[in-house]
């Protein structure tokens, strides 16, 4: 069947893509629709969850030209008026209502949002396990305010990380909230001591994970000194060793395995997309509890959906179920009042462009900065600026160790300083300035042409390999063993025995070189100090959460490398996602 002419002029142009013409080619055959309104609305909504949408909300786009097309347009390219356009939706066989039994390409609800079959249904199941869990409830054990007390003492500071304490032990759905430095690990370890000391469960029944191998790593090493702090910075107990693996490596593991456990706590939570909660909530043990820990103000998921935000946002209505189980964090013990990376912050998640041109403006202030990047020549003279003062010095260092005991007991030294980029590919991505560096390596004579495997190379995992135990976002860095071989040396990682993790250059997987990431990949670390290269002022992938996420992962320092209108426009476009979510949430119990 020939496509309706608006649904090829899209393709065409580049708006959506072969997977979308596909399905909407689809419906018109299966439909027999011939003035295309309902395989336009599937294109459309195949489109939008491909950008991190559950769905569409109608009422948004009905009567406007498609997203992204300038205008004026032809009259092709004007989508249909609301009232019409559910109108057709709703009468044709391809599209069924929410409470539809029947199983059909496209969902169309009560509200005027319109889904893909599959969006709809991992979002209904989404929403129904979350409320049960946040409807069943313990009772205080008799032993939880003297142990409160013990853990947390007096320090009104306290006040809430003792607050999400008696939730996690009190309901079996417990969400923490707050950006860095207001004491989510810290809360954590607590709370681990809080259930185990009320004998609600044995530490060995909590399971902690995280969305990535770059975020699990550094929980279990803050976990961990929390709870040495706690114990009098002395030994752990073997039973408090906590060991933090990703939660695709959990869910990999059996549903024995699985069953064991009677508490998850999942940290970096808003990297957690609609398709990985759904598959976290169906594989947890009927009876165990969900922690998560989160900033709702930090980049969504890759993938559809923003669960930890529609969380928080329906934990504000006092119809919800959830309205008790999330707890925000508001004291910053890393950054105080007088701390300009946390007023650049406080600034950037605002939305208010005066107040963060304001933070960046203070020529005593060495913490934070801002400086032109204009043009594809100057992010070129960056990479090399940076490759003179902060890579080739560090890959000289590597150059002359040649034993493991030179390094072992190091920290990751990638840590101190990291460029973060809004983009991947483009003038202005990450991949360009790796190359770029790489290049000036090469011409420094540090780096042969042809060698891959050069000492002092940063690597950075981009596939899970549960057999090598490596996961997706674990960094190394190529060292010299000592025996004219070189590995790959995982500083974050060690092995069953302690160990120092070394990895043979054969036997990695998938894996790319990082002297920049992108901010989305930054996700669940840490640096001293931060370069912020947001890339063109038009990019739709500029926005406030982006330039927040960027700016918080500094714990010293960061400047902002880009244009005053591309930081002016990032700063007030905020992330929108096409979800229901936040709506179901807000329900009575499932």
């Amino acid at each position: 069947m020939t496509l309706p002419h608006a649904v090829e002029a899209l393709f065409r142009q580049g708006h959506i893509g072969e997977i979308d013409r596909y399905l909407a080619a689809l419906i018109a055959e299966l439909t027999g629709d011939e003035d295309g309104d309902v395989p336009l609305a599937a294109a459309m909504a195949s489109r939008n969850t491909r950008e991190g949408h559950i769905c569409i909300d109608l009422k948004a786009v009905a009567g406007r030209h498609w997203p992204g097309t300038p205008e004026p347009v032809s009259a092709d390219l004007l989508l249909p008026e609301l009232e019409d356009w559910r109108a057709r939706l709703a009468a044709s066989p391809a599209v069924a209502g929410p409470e539809s039994a029947a199983s059909r390409p496209l969902v169309l609800d009560a509200a005027g949002r319109l889904y893909l079959y599959r969006m709809w249904q991992r979002e209904r199941s989404v929403a129904a396990r979350l409320r049960e869990l946040a409807c069943r409830e313990t009772p205080e054990p008799a032993e939880l305010q003297k142990a409160l007390d013990e853990l947390f003492g007096g320090d009104p500071r306290n006040a809430l990380p003792r607050k999400a304490a008696h939730v996690a032990v009190s309901r079996h759905l417990c969400c923490i909230s707050g950006g860095p430095g207001t004491g989510k690990t810290t809360t954590v370890a607590r709370i681990m001591m809080a259930l185990t000391r009320v004998g609600q469960v044995k530490a060995t029944d909590i399971v902690f994970a995280a969305p990535t191998g770059k975020a699990a790593a550094r929980l279990q090493e803050a976990t961990r000194e929390s709870l040495r702090e706690m114990h009098g910075g002395g030994g752990l107990p073997d039973e408090l060793a906590v060991e933090v693996g990703t939660v695709h490596r959990w869910l990999m593991q059996s549903e024995a395995e699985r069953g064991r456990a009677k508490a998850l706590i999942i940290d970096e939570a808003s990297m957690v997309d609609i398709h990985l909660m759904s598959r976290v909530l169906r594989a947890l043990p009927a009876r165990a509890r969900l922690i998560l820990l989160g900033d709702a103000s930090q980049l969504s998921s890759v993938e559809p959906g923003s669960v930890f935000a529609d969380i928080r946002g329906a934990a504000a209505s006092e119809r919800s179920p959830l309205r008790r189980c999330v707890v925000n964090l508001e004291h910053n013990w890393r950054f105080g009042p007088d701390s300009a990376i946390g007023r650049l912050a406080a600034a950037i998640k605002s939305g208010n462009s005066g107040a963060v041109e304001q933070a960046l403006q203070q020529p005593q202030e060495k913490s934070v900065g801002f400086e032109v990047l204009d043009d594809s020549a100057g992010f070129e003279e960056l990479a090399e600026r940076f490759t003179r003062e902060h890579y080739a010095p560090l890959v000289e260092r590597f150059r002359s160790m040649d034993n493991a005991a030179q390094f072992e007991s190091r920290e990751n030294p990638f840590r101190r300083f990291m460029a973060l980029c809004a983009h991947r590919g483009g003038a202005f991505g990450s991949e360009r300035f790796n190359r770029q560096v790489e290049q000036r390596l090469r011409s420094l004579g540090l780096v042969s042409a042809g060698e891959e495997f050069y000492l002092g190379r940063p690597i950075i995992v981009t596939r899970n390999d549960p057999g090598g135990g490596l996961a997706n976002g674990d960094t190394g860095i190529v060292v010299n063993c000592g025996d004219d071989s070189n590995k790959v040396w995982f500083p974050d990682l060690r092995d069953a025995k302690g160990k120092v993790r070394l990895v043979t250059p054969l036997r990695l997987p998938p894996h790319e070189s990082f002297y920049a990431l992108t901010v989305h990949r930054s996700q669940g670390s840490e640096y001293e100090e931060v370069a912020c290269i947001p890339g063109p002022t038009d990019s739709p992938v500029n926005t406030r959460e982006l330039l927040y996420t960027a700016a918080t992962r500094a714990r010293e320092k960061v400047v902002i490398h880009g244009s005053r209108e591309g930081l002016k426009s990032a700063t007030e476009r905020e992330t929108f996602r096409g979800s229901g979510l936040q709506d179901a949430l807000k329900a009575g119990a499932a």
